[in-house]
Formats: structure tokens, sequence, C-alpha cells
């Protein structure tokens, strides 16, 4: 299977496949194995295993981890913490989308990545970056704990700030995995742009 992932309108990967945001962001981005970061870092290599194994998200893994990758980068904390986002969000889309062509549904995740996107846009455009701060934590909230009612009202909040209509898919009733599915690519947009 081969997976193309665009980002902005020149930019061109093609990866037969993505694997977690750890492995990708120290392979690609640092150039040296896993194993070899452990022991730069000294972040035992069960540690790292442990993480990728369990798919911990970028978002929440330890600020000593930032840490050492930022020092093995020579970057500021925050511009790895970015760039690990960005892997983050391209193995979700890499794995949702995978999922999604073997049963053949409508690609929720694009949607909501989509949606995420142009939400940001008219925030931007109306200069109200900051007013989107609190209903992204609710809707973090209502993501992890998988409560649609919390979900639904976070996504009007959003909404209604920047006057815009939600969708009519956003509005429907979701079992968890696609309320997590729409969330998680939505959310996403909103803190790498943000």
């Amino acid at each position: 299977m081969k997976y193309n992932y665009r980002k902005g309108a020149a930019k061109k990967m093609d990866l037969t496949m993505i694997e977690h945001p750890i492995k990708m962001y120290i392979r690609h981005d640092l150039g040296i194995t896993v194993e070899q970061f452990g022991k730069l870092a000294g972040i035992p290599q069960s540690t790292l295993a442990t993480w990728i194994k369990r798919e911990r998200r970028v978002e929440k893994l330890p600020i000593d981890f930032y840490q050492a990758l930022a020092i093995v980068r020579k970057k500021k904390i925050e511009t790895v913490y970015r760039e690990l986002l960005v892997w983050q969000q391209r193995y979700d889309r890499y794995t949702q989308e995978s999922i999604q062509s073997l049963t053949e549904e409508k690609p929720l995740f694009s949607l909501a990545a989509e949606e995420g996107r142009k939400i940001y846009q008219l925030y931007r455009e109306q200069q109200a970056e900051r007013q989107l701060l609190e209903p992204m934590k609710r809707l973090r909230q209502a993501i992890d704990q998988l409560d649609a009612t919390a979900f639904v009202q976070a996504f009007i909040e959003i909404y209604g700030t920047v006057a815009a209509p939600m969708p009519t898919w956003v509005a429907k009733s979701f079992n968890k995995s696609e309320l997590k599915e729409i969330g998680q690519a939505f959310y996403n947009e909103l803190l790498i742009k943000g």
C-alpha cells in the first residue's frame, strides 16, 4: 500500500508505510535509529518501545523526551514539538485511511481534517485564535472521554464563535470510534495550525 501525503501544495512524500511518530521523527528527522537515540538521550530502549507499542500520542509524551529530541536535533523544544505533531497527524491519517480503504467507507478523517483547516482559517481571518483555546480543551476532553454530548457542545461553541455553519455530517450521531476519528482529525488541524 502506498500513501501520499501532501503538506502545502508543493511538498509531496511517497512513503510505503508511516509508523508511530516517535519512530518517524527519530529515523527521518534525526537520521538515526531509535536505539541510537535512546543511548544518546539516556532513555531506555524499553521505554521508547513501550510508548511505540502502546501508540502513546505525541501530546502525552513527557517533556524530558521533547527536551532530549531538541538537544539532539539542535532546535528549540517548541519546534520539535510542532514537528512531532505533524508526524502524529500523518500517522493518524495514514492509519485511518488504511482502515477506510479496507472497508471502503467514506473518509470521515479527511473530511474532519479539511473542516479543521477551514475553521482555523476563519479564526485567523477574524484574529480570534485565542478564543479557540478553551473550546479546544473541551473538545480534547470530549474526545478522550468519548462523550458525544460534550463533543457536539464543543463543536457548536467553536463554530458559533466565528459564525460558521456546522456541516451536517458533524451534527449526526456518531459511534465512539467515529467520534474519536472525527474529533482527532479536527483537533489535530487546529493544534498544528495554532
